[in-house]
């Protein structure tokens, strides 16, 4: 019995050390692991966003196109009386309104038949005729001192 006090006596003297020794590496094994995870977790790239279904309808993509507002928003003044084609030979093929007050508006306006052409408010369509205001939907054109409206055709009509 005394035998094995004796070789556990000498054995503890000898691995307490060691067992020092590997306490210590296994804590700096712990704390690199910890250390890395943390800085994977905030260093990592977002995982990328799954794919969205895109509509290749032409008419909603473009009825959606259209619904953005591109170009801005122009005011509407309530009015609604649109002036036939017949009475300045002319159509409206679109608009370009100002997100904000004092921008450029531009309306691209065919007259008589001609190619269209873009003008600005406050610019001579034909002798006589000026483009006064460029609203959403429709222009204000002055003629002879009386002011005229001319919309946009209904989408969906030619």
């Amino acid at each position: 019995m005394a035998d094995s006090f004796s070789f556990m006596s000498r054995l503890a003297r000898r691995a307490i050390p060691w067992l020092g020794s590997l306490a210590t590496i296994a804590a700096l094994a712990l704390l690199a692991w910890v250390g890395a995870r943390i800085f994977w977790t905030l260093s990592a790239p977002a995982p990328a966003e799954p794919a969205l279904a895109v509509d290749t309808d032409p008419s909603r993509v473009a009825q959606a196109i259209a619904t953005r507002h591109l170009f801005g928003e122009a005011p509407d003044t309530g009015i609604s009386a649109a002036v036939p084609e017949g009475a300045i030979n002319g159509k409206l093929n679109g608009v370009i309104a100002p997100s904000r007050k004092g921008g450029t508006a531009i309306a691209i306006v065919s007259i008589d038949g001609k190619p269209a052409v873009a003008v600005r408010e406050g610019d001579e369509l034909m002798p006589g005729v000026i483009l006064h205001r460029v609203l959403s939907r429709s222009v204000e054109i002055r003629r002879g001192g009386k002011t005229l409206v001319l919309a946009l055709p209904q989408p969906g009509k030619s």
